[in-house]
């Protein structure tokens, strides 16, 4: 078997493995990063284009010091690619029916941040936003400051920035475990062993075995991302349209309408995306299959509210997050094993922060310590106090 040696492996170079090798990489670090699937792939959570971006955040507050310098690192991406990224002309707007509790804790992280955003009820708010059905008892919250994140050309750019410094990856590898080694870690893999004094473990969905070792289950949630013909292009295609979100939640019902959507980037489809998950899988190495009715609740949301819009999907894409119980990711340096960083786990909240995750992880690796508060996501949360591991496994 092959032996490497390197500075830095980044294990899974999806969405937060191809941020955290570009960051290494600009520190001077050699880095070499593996992935099961091509790099780029095709079923990592950054599949479908785009993402949101929001910096009013109903999470939490505690999530604004990523989101900013996600932001930051987001328009420093830009610089070195030449590429649009980050759009946020139009930003963003969040519909909500007035009872629904996530309104208050919306406006509230808005509050407690200071962050501008405009409150548009009844005629005003149909008159600022004619592609949608704004009932007598919903509430729209725009957030000027939020946007989408062209996702797929965001991790191909940092994949090039990153071969750029002198990064190196390696395709269509199965990672087996990583394993102290002296004062360094060994990474095996069903082609080679890579020797380093660092690694960053961000599996995404491939990252069920590393949330084993850390005391948690991942679950990993297959979604169909669906794109729906315009009745007239030109509505969706206005450089002031926002990123819209959905939440009609009325009288208590958990089955309300979810769902969001972006501006059109082809002229003639608007990509909507409505919560509607499909069971739990081990894996995404054989993605599953959907029945057509599955896509039911999404049709029938863009029926009720954007009738700007023929609702049935002309393209659909494939993607999946993995979830841990509490819907945080684990970010952070594994107990026992300093020189490893986990980065996994985001549950739907980590692209539009991918790069400043990338950041931290790197911050980890090489220094121990980051500026960015990131103790509420503190890998070993889940582990039994005073545990301390030797060896991860990765599959």
């Amino acid at each position: 078997m092959a032996a490497l040696e390197t500075d830095v492996v980044v294990v899974g170079v999806g969405s937060v493995g191809s941020m955290a090798s570009w960051q290494a990489a600009s520190r001077g670090l050699r880095v070499i990063g593996v992935d099961r699937f091509s790099i780029p792939g095709p079923f990592s959570a950054y599949a479908g284009e785009s993402r949101l971006f929001r910096k009013i955040y109903g999470e939490g507050g505690h999530y604004m010091p990523l989101l900013q310098r996600s932001q930051d690192l987001w328009r420093e991406l830009e610089r070195l690619s030449g590429a649009e990224l980050l759009r946020t002309t139009g930003g963003a707007v969040t519909i909500y029916d007035e009872q629904n509790p996530a309104l208050a804790r919306y406006l509230a992280a808005a509050q407690e941040q200071g962050l501008a955003h405009d409150l548009l009820r009844g005629d005003e708010a149909r008159a600022r936003y004619p592609e949608h059905v704004i009932r007598d008892v919903d509430v729209a919250v725009f957030d000027p400051e939020g946007g989408y994140l062209k996702s797929e050309r965001a991790v191909v750019a940092a994949l090039a920035e990153a071969t750029r410094l002198g990064a190196r990856f390696l395709g269509g590898r199965k990672a087996h475990s990583v394993e102290a080694h002296g004062d360094r870690y060994i990474v095996r893999t069903d082609h080679e062993e890579i020797v380093a004094s660092r690694v960053i473990v961000a599996q995404g969905t491939g990252a069920g075995a590393v949330a084993k070792d850390l005391g948690v289950h991942l679950s990993v949630r297959p979604q169909v991302l669906t794109w729906f013909p315009t009745v007239q292009p030109q509505s969706f295609t206005r450089q002031d349209l926002p990123v819209f979100l959905r939440r009609a939640e009325e009288d208590g019902r958990s089955d309300g309408a979810r769902f969001y959507g972006f501006p059109s980037a082809d002229g003639w489809t608007v990509k909507v995306a409505g919560s509607v998950y499909m069971d739990e899988v081990e894996s995404m190495e054989q993605p599953p299959t959907w029945d057509p009715s599955y896509l039911d609740p999404v049709r029938a949301w863009v029926r009720e509210f954007l009738p700007g819009l023929i609702p049935e999907p002309v393209r659909v894409a494939l993607c999946a997050d993995g979830y841990t119980p509490d819907d945080t990711g684990l970010l952070g340096t594994v107990p026992g094993m300093e020189g490893v960083v986990a980065a996994i786990g985001f549950s739907g909240h980590g692209f539009k922060m991918a790069s400043a995750i990338g950041a931290v992880a790197t911050d980890l690796v090489t220094d121990g310590t980051t500026a960015t508060d990131v103790d509420f996501m503190r890998a070993d949360r889940f582990l039994a106090p005073g545990t301390r591991l030797s060896r991860l496994a990765l599959r």
